[in-house]
């Protein structure tokens, strides 16, 4: 699954808008879906998504140890 599909799913199950995410990070709803469509975000960015969404950020080393991210 990519970080664009999983964002999509999340937003439909929450209820909210591709537009009141752009929102809540500060952006507009266009440079939102230019980083969906090259499924491409910084850490940062991800971090704060996850947050908005109620979820974690967590990456997983080859040997199964995960490591929660997050910028305070």
């Amino acid at each position: 699954m990519t970080i664009t599909t999983f964002i999509k799913e999340r937003l439909q199950e929450i209820g909210m808008t591709q537009t009141e995410l752009a929102t809540q990070l500060n952006t507009t709803r266009q440079n939102l879906n230019n980083k969906m469509s090259r499924d491409n975000f910084s850490a940062k960015e991800l971090s704060d998504i996850s947050k908005i969404l109620d979820t974690e950020l967590i990456v997983k080393d080859k040997s199964g140890k995960e490591y929660n991210i997050s910028y305070e």
